[in-house]
């Protein structure tokens, strides 16, 4: 018997999303709804998100703040961090605080710089298949106990019959629009770092930590920057600045 059950909460958010399957609902708001529940389940969670991966192509398709989306997007950008080894592995990972953990150190240290300190991330498996991760962030170090690790870990196998259902009706198109935009977003983002590089004379690891800082305090989504710059605003501010 599982010692960590499932709270009632729980219990009956996962009575949504089966809900959501029968009803055929999109495939967007299924992978918000599914990013919200993550959030709500876990009191210390500060986001949440889903994210689908497939090779050479990853996507946040469910993410409740720009904190996540941010995370995220470093991950990919990077080609590392513990959502990409949670589905490469089959395995779940746990970073109990990223200014000392070096397992994925360049992800760790903007991870950190953007407000991030811990992480838990679990597969999302149907069969053989590992279809992506399911993830939670914190602000705080040691944020996810015993209790928060096995209620993530029963809601990635709604999840996972959930996404594997939606990779597989007509709503698919709405998941290849979602990676399209994805790969849209990294390019710009190494597109945004050159920029950087150049025009402030940055290595790439210090245009990667500017454009993380000049999100966080501007509040400007991570993507948005990005795009932004590479359209010629507000990339031709000092270093370090807004």
């Amino acid at each position: 018997m599982d010692p960590y059950p499932p709270s009632n909460e729980l219990g009956a958010t996962l009575g949504r999303i089966r809900g959501l399957v029968l009803t055929q609902e999109t495939a967007q708001h299924a992978v918000d709804l599914l990013a919200q529940v993550a959030q709500e389940t876990m009191p210390n969670a500060s986001g949440a998100g889903v994210s689908l991966i497939h090779e050479a192509q990853r996507t946040s398709v469910g993410a409740t703040d720009a904190l996540v989306r941010t995370a995220d997007d470093l991950q990919y950008d990077l080609g590392e961090g513990p959502c990409l080894t949670a589905w490469a592995t089959r395995s779940p990972v746990m970073i109990e605080d990223t200014t000392t953990d070096q397992r994925f150190s360049r992800w760790s240290g903007a991870a950190a710089e953007a407000g991030v300190r811990s992480c838990f991330s679990v597969p999302l498996l149907r069969g053989r298949d590992s279809l992506g991760a399911m993830k939670v962030y914190s602000t705080v170090p040691g944020a996810f106990d015993e209790a928060d690790r096995a209620r993530l870990t029963s809601l990635s196998v709604a999840a996972s019959a959930l996404l594997g259902h939606v990779q597989t009706s007509e709503t698919s198109t709405r998941i290849s629009s979602e990676l399209r935009e994805s790969l849209r977003s990294r390019d710009l983002v190494g597109i945004a770092k050159g920029i950087l590089m150049q025009r402030e004379g940055l290595t790439e690891a210090e245009a990667l930590a500017a454009l993380t800082a000049r999100a966080r305090s501007t509040g400007i989504p991570f993507g948005q920057l990005t795009a932004d710059i590479v359209n010629g605003h507000g990339a031709s501010g000092r270093r370090g600045a807004p």
